[in-house]
């Protein structure tokens, strides 16, 4: 009987002693929607923020000033469907593009700052969009047909700790 208090608080003292796991807060702080990821949109890196939960995407880009030259923020849908976004409270103008579950850019338009007039797709098959500072996309050379690296969306959407494939097959 001795010996199996002995070996039980042995047991317990170890179990005491261990660490928590760093893995966790790092995890934590990777997951946040402020991290931004390398996307390729066409032949051009960029840097994305992704807006997954219904939080996240009406908050979007608001109170935004300013965005540094290839940063920008995909919102992430899991079905198909036409878009609309507004510009409330987004003090900057900003380039959408409206793109397919297979990555392809199907438009681009542009949204004037603070307007409240929404922006639809014409397309009812977009799965995500990107938003990037105004003009981005011409300036960049990216286009309507260019694809968006969604082998990069899906280890972004896993970082943040989503199922990716709910969002890009």
């Amino acid at each position: 009987m001795l010996r199996l208090s002995l070996l039980l608080g042995v047991f317990a003292l170890t179990a005491c002693d261990r660490q928590p796991a760093p893995a966790a807060a790092a995890t934590s702080e990777e997951a946040s929607v402020e991290v931004r990821f390398p996307v390729r949109q066409g032949s051009v890196g960029t840097r994305l923020r992704l807006a997954v939960t219904d939080l996240e995407k009406s908050r979007g880009l608001m109170g935004t000033a300013k965005l540094p030259e290839g940063e920008g923020m995909a919102f992430m849908y899991e079905s198909d469907t036409q878009m609309r976004f507004w510009m409330k409270d987004t003090p900057l103008d900003l380039d959408i593009a409206f793109v397919s579950a297979e990555g392809v850019i199907l438009e681009v338009k542009t949204m004037r700052a603070g307007d409240t007039a929404t922006t639809t797709s014409s397309s009812d098959k977009i799965r995500f969009t990107v938003e990037m500072a105004s003009g981005w996309y011409a300036r960049a050379g990216v286009k309507i047909g260019d694809k968006v690296d969604i082998v990069a969306l899906r280890a972004a959407l896993t970082a943040r700790g989503f199922q990716a494939k709910r969002y890009v097959p």
